[in-house]
């Protein structure tokens, strides 16, 4: 009977959830199970990969609550949830973004995005998170609220979030730093760019550029994107390896996101291409890696290095990243491994240096073989003997 249950209530779950791809923005609220106590941290401190891999992977099931609002979040829209979390453990998140999304680490993951009045929003909330406990227990259950839509001012209840929030307000201001996302300064990369996305065991990437990549448009503009928003992530499926990389686009709020995907066949890798997306949209500029053999490919557990520019294509724009080396499916990120170059052993000029030497050595030949065909007489005059005679043919 009790299975029974829980097969009717799983259809009525997946009226509630929309799979959207959409960039989670901060501060998160993380509720739920009581192994959040281990993770906190003082305010302003952000958690690090491995702690966010390894609470995705504690849990049995993971709903995410997406935002989509302008309007900050205060205690007063959602007063069921603030009351159902009072015997919960909360955990905010300060960050701007998740380095990893739960849904590259449990396949029991699930986003609900909120939409209609405030009231709505709460009862889907407090009602969803209840049916998730009701089929996977107690305490077995991850919450985490974001956003879809930038919360400078986001202000998430009272309480202990409130707390949180608020010492990181004052540890800004007493800094002499900007506590507005409006005056923050631009942050600026160094003149070469390095990616290193850590990963499950064998998934991890490993890219670096010396300059920023240029996105050229068809009509001759471009987009220089050196501003990177958050560190780089790994997101593995079935068939591909992507590495997913974010920037700011420009002095807007709106985001560029790169996922570079690989591939691996038959003990090689090989760069297959990259897709842009801009803001929160789920599609994009799908760019081709240049076809084999200049596709940057190498066997598994090697890298790829090439000093010339690397050109992702479509007919509606390119980009280029120049003098790159680039490692998928690694183990560990701490550095490259041996490279396969894209030059090669024998360049135009080596074919063209043998090709001339192999001339020089027929003319050689040729020579050596008239000088060693020359005759030269036996025989020569003096006083004593007879007057040599030398006939002529004509």
């Amino acid at each position: 009977m009790a299975a029974l249950q829980i097969h009717y209530r799983i259809p009525l779950l997946i009226t509630y959830f929309i799979n959207v791809q959409a960039n989670l923005e901060g501060p998160f609220l993380f509720f739920g199970p009581k192994s959040l106590e281990k993770y906190k941290r003082p305010a302003l401190k952000f958690l690090e990969q491995d702690d966010l891999m390894r609470i995705y992977g504690e849990q049995s099931a993971i709903v995410v609550f997406n935002n989509q609002d302008s309007v900050p979040l205060s205690s007063g829209y959602f007063p069921r949830l603030r009351k159902m979390l009072e015997g919960h453990t909360t955990l905010v998140l300060p960050q701007d973004f998740l380095d990893v999304h739960p849904d590259y680490i449990s396949n029991e993951t699930q986003m609900l995005t909120l939409q209609g009045p405030w009231s709505e929003r709460d009862a889907q909330m407090t009602e969803t998170f209840a049916r998730l406990q009701d089929i996977y227990g107690a305490g077995r259950v991850l919450g985490i609220l974001g956003n879809s839509v930038s919360q400078s001012q986001a202000d998430y209840t009272e309480g202990e979030w409130n707390r949180v929030r608020r010492q990181a307000d004052e540890s800004s201001t007493s800094a002499g730093t900007p506590s507005s996302e409006e005056d923050r300064p631009v942050r600026q990369g160094p003149k070469y760019s390095l990616y290193n996305a850590t990963g499950p065991p064998g998934k991890s990437a490993l890219l670096y550029s010396s300059g920023w990549p240029e996105l050229r448009w068809a009509n001759g503009s471009t987009t220089v994107l050196d501003t990177q928003v958050g560190e780089p992530t790994v997101k593995p499926t079935r068939l591909y390896t992507i590495l997913v990389v974010r920037f700011a686009d420009g002095d807007s709020r709106d985001k560029i996101t790169l996922e570079f995907s690989f591939k691996q066949a038959g003990g090689w890798w090989q760069a297959v291409g990259v897709e842009v997306k801009f803001g929160l949209e789920n599609t994009g500029l799908n760019l081709q890696a240049p076809a084999p053999p200049d596709a940057p490919a190498a066997v598994l557990g090697r890298a790829y290095e090439c000093s010339l520019p690397l050109i992702y294509s479509s007919e509606e724009a390119t980009l280029t990243l120049p003098d790159i080396q680039m490692q998928p499916f690694m183990d560990s990120t701490e550095k490259f491994a041996d490279a396969f170059n894209c030059i090669g052993f024998t360049t135009v000029p080596i074919w063209s240096g043998l090709m001339v030497s192999f001339i020089m050595l027929i003319g050689l030949g040729i020579s050596i073989t008239m000088i060693m065909d020359i005759k030269t007489m036996d025989r020569f005059e003096n006083n004593r003997s007879k007057q040599l005679t030398i006939t002529v043919t004509e």
